[in-house]
């Protein structure tokens, strides 16, 4: 297995079970969970493959920032859907103050459920994204620009 895989999914599983909580708690710091994954899961990518060039690094660590950020995905899908479920369980009023679903229509279930999995991929996409994107630059800046230097030079 190439190493921007397996270090993808490395800090993605590790990822992902840190975004469990913190998106259960606060879902919108997901993303911030993702983009430090990323930049970790291209600087492992990067020194495990040492790319030729840094437009090489630069692809090697989006990959591996991609397989990461997906992988935090769904620790964010879950995340949200383990807050919906505590939030309705305790009976809890919600943030914007609306009554919870009637648990005997299953139309309103249907759409409290719908509304926090619409939410959870929009935050994790744009977690992906930036885990990616992270993941990119940090592999770019360490790759060495010529064979034989140090990393940044």
């Amino acid at each position: 297995m190439q190493p921007r895989m397996r270090f993808g999914l490395i800090v993605g599983v590790v990822g992902l079970l840190v975004n469990i909580p913190v998106s259960a708690l606060m879902g919108i710091c997901g993303p911030f969970v993702a983009l430090i994954a990323g930049v970790l899961a291209g600087i492992l990518a990067a020194r495990g493959e040492s790319p030729s060039s840094q437009a090489d690094g630069a692809r090697t660590g989006a990959i591996a920032g991609l397989v990461a950020g997906g992988l935090i995905l769904v620790g964010q899908l879950i995340g949200g859907l383990l807050a919906l479920t505590l939030i309705k369980s305790m009976g809890m009023p919600s943030i914007l103050g609306m009554s919870m679903p009637d648990l005997n229509d299953p139309v309103q279930v249907a759409g409290y459920y719908g509304g926090g999995v619409g939410v959870g991929m929009c935050f994790g996409l744009l977690g992906a994204m930036l885990s990616a994107a992270a993941g990119a630059a940090a592999a770019y800046l360490a790759t060495p620009s010529q064979p034989g230097l140090p990393p940044g030079m």
